[in-house]
């Protein structure tokens, strides 16, 4: 990766968190669970065990979807008590996740804002 080319990340993750209302945090990371860029105002999110569990879970998805022949995962979402976790794929070697608070983030809006932040992301990724 260039040099420069994590802040340009973490500056586009950031306005991806500020577009979003309720988000608490956004993150570009490889799918072997090292990040890239993470922008996180959620003082309880370890960002590096975050980004280690959850390359961990779309690991185990994307076996469980090739072991019934339905394809690759391209996105998942789970809520806790405390976060609204949201997973989508960029190609096969990254992904990005966005955090929201449960009872107030808009989930339509991050879908919509990680749609655009995926496409700029390719084309950087994957030259």
């Amino acid at each position: 990766m260039p040099d420069g080319t994590s802040d340009v990340y973490e500056h586009r993750l950031k306005e991806m968190v500020e577009n979003i209302p309720g988000a608490l945090s956004a993150s570009l990371t490889g799918t072997d669970g090292i990040g890239i860029a993470i922008y996180n105002i959620d003082p309880t999110l370890d960002p590096t065990v975050a980004d280690a569990e959850f390359a961990t879970m779309l690991t185990t998805a994307n076996r469980a979807a090739n072991n019934l022949n339905v394809g690759d995962v391209q996105e998942i979402i789970f809520i806790t008590e405390k976060i609204m976790m949201i997973l989508k794929t960029v190609g096969r070697d990254y992904y990005i996740g966005v955090g929201l608070q449960p009872s107030v983030g808009n989930l339509g809006m991050a879908r919509l804002q990680m749609k655009k932040v995926i496409e700029e992301f390719s084309k950087s990724l994957y030259v």
